[in-house]
């Protein structure tokens, strides 16, 4: 349960506030050239910060839901937004339901972590920067 004692409230407020307040990355400044090559120009890697990237998730017939909240509707298989759902941060009887569907699990056998099972995840737009425009679909 979320209290005030524990912080949490203040914390989700503030990672609220600080992507409200971000613009968005398709005003930012063209990157000029300078009349250089195509071969003497380096690449560029984005890699976002925490929590600064799209997540979607699908739950298979093998996911065990929790509680109540957390079961599927009855025949869906469509992707739906995981990361960053403000729903299930902010009413705490989906918040259990968001912890499971982004737990880890560690094999030891194979020394590799996987999703929750019956949870598949992917990144929408993987490859481009459209992912990163956007935290939430309702912020668009």
């Amino acid at each position: 349960m979320i209290t005030r004692e524990t912080g949490q409230p203040r914390l989700l407020l503030l990672l609220l506030l600080m992507y409200v307040l971000s613009p968005p990355m398709t005003e930012a400044p063209m990157l000029i050239h300078n009349g250089k090559a195509p071969s003497d120009l380096h690449p560029v890697v984005l890699v976002p910060g925490m929590g600064g990237n799209q997540l979607e998730a699908r739950l298979t017939g093998a996911y065990k839901p929790s509680g109540a909240f957390c079961r599927p509707s009855t025949g869906t298989k469509k992707w739906f937004n995981l990361w960053l759902d403000l729903s299930t941060l902010l009413f705490p009887p989906f918040t259990r339901c968001f912890s499971d569907r982004m737990s880890l699990f560690y094999d030891p056998q194979t020394d590799t972590y996987q999703n929750a099972p019956g949870v598949e995840t992917r990144v929408p737009h993987f490859g481009s920067t459209r992912a990163l425009e956007y935290l939430s679909l309702g912020f668009q």
